[in-house]
Parts: C-alpha cells; sequence; structure tokens
C-alpha cells in the first residue's frame, strides 16, 4: 500500500533543508508527500516564502498561521499554542503514515507533540547534532529525538549521541544532510546573471553575505550585535547582500539595524526572500558569509565558502575547514573576515571543500527507509537501550 509522508516547515532555511526529501519522496514509488506549512512562511515579512513550496508542486496539506507580531519571548510560546491546535484538527481528518521534522525550531517541537499523541511515526531531521552555545536549540533537538521514532543523522557523531540518548540503534540512520543535496542539483549561474537575479551592478566586485540571527540567550543586545557586524562590514569596503532575520526573539531589532545599514551604505543591499537557485548562487559567488547561520556549518563547505561565525549560536557544532568563529569584539570580527577574504592559504584549505555532512545523496537514503521499514506496533513502541547497546 502506498504510504503517506507528511513534512512540518516553518521557515524558508527548514523548507530548504527538507526539499531534497520531499522530493526524493515523491519520486519513490509507494510513497506520497505532503506538506503542512506554519509559521514565518505565511507572513510578507518573511516573503510569503510558502510560494516557493508551490512552485515546487508538492501538496500543502495545511495551512496553519502562528506567528504572532511578537519580539519578546513569550510569542513563540503563543505561536506554538496555535500550531498544536491546527495539527490536532489535521490529523483529525488526516492522518499521515510518517510525519517528518527537521532541526530544533518550535514548529518540530509541536509537530512532533502533536503526531505521538496521534500514534503517528515522527521522523526526525538532524537529531544528535549538538552546539556548545547555551541556546534553547539544543533543548528542543534533544527532546524531539526522544519523542521521535526514526533518525536521519547528518553524522556518524550526531548518531552517536543519539545511542547515548538510549535510542535502539536500529532506528537511527545516519544519510547526510540534506542541504547538500539542493547544492549539488541547482545549477550554476554566471556572476553576471546572479547580479541580476539580486537586482545590483556589483560589477564583478566581491561581496559578502551577511546573515545574522538572535539567540533567546542573549536577544536583548541583538540589535547592537547586529551593529558592531555592519560596522566593520562597511570599513572592509565590500559589497554586502544581507538576508532577513529569523523569526527568534530578537529579530526586529536586527531588522531595524538592516534598515540603518541600507540607508547609508549604498554598498548594501537587503533580502527578506531569494528563490533557491538565486540564493544558492548568490553564496557560490560570495568572497565570505558571515554572520551565524547553520548554512555557514552545513552548506557552505560544500562550496568552498568562507565562514565567519560571529557570537555563542553554532559554537562547538561539528564543521568544516572554512569557519572561523568570533566573538563580537569588532577588532576580532575584522581580523577574521581579512583572513577569510584575504589570506590564500587559508583560502585554498577551504576550496578543498572537506565536510563532515556527507556527500549530497541523503533525500534517496530517508526515502528508502521510509519505504522500507516496518510500520505498526514495533515501530511505535519505543525502548530505552542502555549504553547505546
Amino acid at each position: 500500500m502506498t504510504r503517506t509522508v507528511h513534512f512540518l516547515t516553518g521557515i524558508r532555511s527548514e523548507y530548504d533543508i527538507l526539499a531534497p526529501i520531499i522530493a526524493a519522496v515523491r519520486e519513490q514509488p509507494g510513497l506520497n508527500e505532503g506538506v503542512i506549512v506554519t509559521g514565518a512562511h505565511l507572513t510578507g515579512l518573511h516573503g510569503h516564502s510558502v510560494r516557493q513550496i508551490e512552485a515546487d508542486g508538492h501538496r500543502i496539506v495545511a495551512r496553519i498561521d502562528s506567528l504572532l507580531a511578537s519580539d519578546g519571548l513569550g510569542g513563540r510560546i503563543k505561536g506554538m499554542g496555535l500550531q498544536l491546535a491546527g495539527l490536532t484538527d489535521l490529523f483529525a481528518r488526516e492522518r499521515p503514515d510518517f510525519l517528518v521534522v527537521m532541526g530544533d525550531r518550535e514548529e518540530v517541537m509541536t509537530g512532533a507533540l502533536a503526531a505521538i499523541y496521534h500514534h503517528i511515526p515522527v521522523v526526525h531531521v538532524g537529531g544528535g547534532d549538538h552546539a556548545d552555545d547555551g541556546n534553547v536549540d539544543n533543548l528542543v533537538r534533544h527532546a524531539v529525538s526522544k519523542m521521535s521514532h526514526l533518525h536521519m543523522a547528518t553524522t556518524e557523531l550526531s548518531a552517536s549521541r543519539l545511542r547515548e540518548l538510549g535510542e535502539e540503534p536500529w532506528r537511527i540512520h545516519v544519510t547526510g544532510a540534506s542541504g547538500l543535496d539542493r547544492i549539488h542539483a541547482t545549477p550554476d549561474m554566471t556572476r553576471t546573471e546572479v547580479e541580476a537575479a539580486l537586482g545590483v551592478e556589483w560589477n564583478g566586485e566581491p561581496y559578502a553575505v551577511l546573515l545574522y540571527h538572535p539567540t533567546i540567550t542573549d536577544f536583548s543586545e541583538a540589535r547592537a550585535h547586529m551593529a558592531s557586524i555592519t560596522r566593520v562590514l562597511e570599513a572592509s569596503g565590500l559589497n554586502i547582500a544581507v538576508m532577513a532575520p529569523n523569526t527568534d526573539p530578537g529579530n526586529k531589532a536586527i531588522s531595524l539595524e538592516i534598515d540603518e545599514l541600507i540607508a547609508r551604505y549604498p554598498k548594501a543591499k537587503a533580502f527578506t526572500f531569494l528563490e533557491r537557485k538565486a540564493f544558492i548562487n548568490m553564496l557560490r559567488h560570495a568572497r565570505v558569509m558571515v554572520g551565524n547561520s547553520s548554512a555557514g556549518i552545513l552548506e557552505a563547505p560544500t562550496m568552498g565558502l568562507p565562514v565567519v561565525n560571529i557570537g555563542i549560536r553554532q559554537r562547538g557544532r561539528e564543521h568544516g575547514d572554512n569557519v572561523i568563529f568570533t566573538d563580537y569584539d569588532p577588532h576580532e570580527i575584522a581580523a577574521a573576515i581579512t583572513k577569510a577574504t584575504m589570506d590564500e592559504s587559508f583560502r585554498a584549505l577551504v576550496a578543498k571543500k572537506r565536510t563532515p555532512y556527507g556527500d549530497g545523496k541523503a533525500g534517496q537514503r530517508i526515502a528508502e527507509v521510509l519505504n522500507n521499514v516496518e510500520l505498526g506496533k514495533h515501530l511505535l513502541d519505543k525502548k530505552w537501550v542502555e549504553g547505546g547497546r
């Protein structure tokens, strides 16, 4: 019988990682895909990124409005309540064979919680990952792993952490990171084509991609942190492509600082949303990526893109040779950007494109697991395994 696989997504960056898995499920005989859309996808403040899901031709099974106009800590929690209510209504009328969630955002928690109470197997992509940043993401990620029935780990180290959590080894599959799949599948654009897609006239001059998200542990300082970063980038003389932050508390403060950057620095341009081909090729042609996005950890190494990761977010994560970690000191940031853009020995090392995150075939591996795993009580009845045996 055909198996139905629902994917839950709340923001563009998350969907881009899930997209290769959704496509692989769609192509796998015996599997049908559906996408549950919530959060930032459904608001103009984040570019109505649901349009990308529609353009990809996937069946959208529900649109759950949950993003509140709040920049405080309580907004996400209240939004989770809306997600839970919407998911409960959905699963009452359409119950999939699997729910796939990715990473560590709030919709991952609500999706897993709603699914286990409906006896729907939860498939967690990216479990076992860990960063030493003190952020809530770690807590959410590991909690969801304990609520999940199948684990699609990006690396062997992540798989070993899942075993340490007492997960049964047969539930754990090392697939690599699906973000690499989309890079390999995305056609190259020339530098001229990229500038046309971005609507800029930089005439082949080097540019930085700035993508900085707030963190809950220091969200009240988000604007000051962003100001330090933008001032250093201005002083470098680089052109700057700035992407909007995610929906975490502090995002509005960062957006205000982006507005000020655009007003005073003519070599910068801001984007709330970019079509996938344009975004990936923007990274391919960039001189450096600056900020704290997981794209710098997961996808940038395979493009040979140097990354300056600023602050606590992503600190301690498995990473390639391309990442330089800094604090918020402007001199430290400036030195790191200089190294990333000018140090030929460092750039030669980055150009080797070494990554711990696989070979770009994660989607196919995950689809095969979902097509072949035994459904029923054996899958739903989780057991604790001491020491990962």
